[in-house]
């Protein structure tokens, strides 16, 4: 090995200095994580050096190797980040030997393409993502805001929820975030489909926005990960999701929800209650509120799937969605009743024990 790289290191062409630079980082990189300060140092100048000559092929290639370790020497992650974006994308997403100070200043000075890749980081602190937003533009707003792994200080949140109300895909990304305000939720209400309505009027009722669904991310992750498309699988198949644990009860029926299946995820009601299909669909659509919060209560559902469920009601019975929000304050009160024993009433088989006797609040609700 040594005397193959004293060959090389004599021979002035460039295919030779490639081949060097290749084998001085394969000596880097068989011992990771156990060189000594010294033979850091040396390796940092050697590869450094090397780097003046190397083509852009040979510098992506070693950027892609180096870029997942922290013990890669500063220079060389610093000198392959802010190289062109072929070579500076591996270590702008990766590598941990860059520093916050160095992401802020790539934020401040590199072009459209690094911010890009910088806001794909798993690890994205506040004070990059603030610079990220800061600089702009909308193609790395939308990156930022669509990684939902990344910190974000209140005024970057913000900036960024002002900025969506203008552009629909931003809207989305910022929306499904776990790291939203009930005023931000406000200011995207208006905006928003159903589903993603359903999550927000939860956030802003006082539930966590961490532990809420995002149908759209939920879907897509079916697809990827299990290659499952909700938009065609049968009801068979989402209960088995449901059974073996693959995915939550509330979340498989919002993703049906929001793919207009609505008599699937009636179905789905239907198994987890042992009501009829038809007894669900009168609870939702036809009987008073009492009989759908006493339905909810039985099926466990979520503040978020109620209220998924009482917009479906709204829009079908033609009253204002506002409605939602205070039959939700109702489906809540009645939790303790019902943990009591009172109010529905679970019947020994896990049914509904005549839910429409059932008044939140001691009223008749309409």
């Amino acid at each position: 090995m040594l005397n193959e790289l004293l060959k090389l290191a004599r021979t002035t062409t460039r295919e030779a200095r490639r081949r060097l630079l290749q084998r001085v980082a394969d000596l880097f990189l068989e011992r990771v994580g156990e060189h000594s300060d010294a033979e850091l140092r040396l390796f940092s100048d050697i590869i450094m050096k090397l780097l003046d000559d190397a083509g852009l092929k040979d510098r992506a290639h070693l950027s892609k190797r180096m870029a997942p370790w922290s013990q890669t020497p500063h220079p060389i992650a610093y000198r392959l980040a802010t190289d062109e974006i072929l070579v500076a994308s591996p270590m702008l997403e990766l590598s941990p030997a860059l520093t916050e100070a160095d992401l802020v200043k790539i934020a401040r000075r590199m072009p459209e393409s690094h911010l890009l890749a910088v806001a794909r980081r798993a690890d994205l602190p506040c004070r990059v993502s603030d610079a990220l937003v800061e600089r702009g533009p909308t193609r790395v707003w939308r990156a930022v805001a669509e990684n939902r792994r990344s910190g974000l200080s209140d005024w970057a949140l913000r900036t960024l929820a002002k900025r969506a109300l203008s552009d629909t895909r931003l809207r989305e990304s910022v929306a499904v975030r776990g790291d939203l305000t009930p005023l931000i939720c406000e200011w995207l209400l208006p905006h928003v489909n159903a589903p993603t309505r359903a999550r927000l009027e939860a956030i802003l009722s006082g539930a966590d926005p961490r532990e809420l669904s995002a149908p759209d991310l939920d879907s897509e992750e079916l697809r990827t990960k299990y290659n499952l498309f909700m938009e065609s699988c049968d009801v068979d198949e989402a209960w088995r999701l449901v059974q073996d644990g693959t995915y939550s009860f509330g979340s498989i029926v919002l993703v049906l929800l929001a793919e207009g299946r609505q008599g699937d995820a009636f179905d789905l009601l239907s198994r987890r209650t042992r009501e009829s299909v038809g007894a669900v669909q009168r609870a939702v659509f036809q009987a008073g509120i009492d009989e759908l919060i006493g339905l909810c209560r039985v099926a466990g559902t979520s503040d978020q799937v109620f209220l998924a469920l009482a917009h479906l009601r709204c829009r079908h019975l033609g009253i204002p969605e506002t409605q939602a929000m205070r039959w939700l304050d109702a489906y809540r009160r009645s939790k303790p009743a019902v943990e009591a024993g009172s109010g529905t009433g679970i019947g020994a088989g896990g049914g509904m024990a005549q839910p429409r006797s059932h008044r939140p609040n001691g009223a008749p609700l309409s």
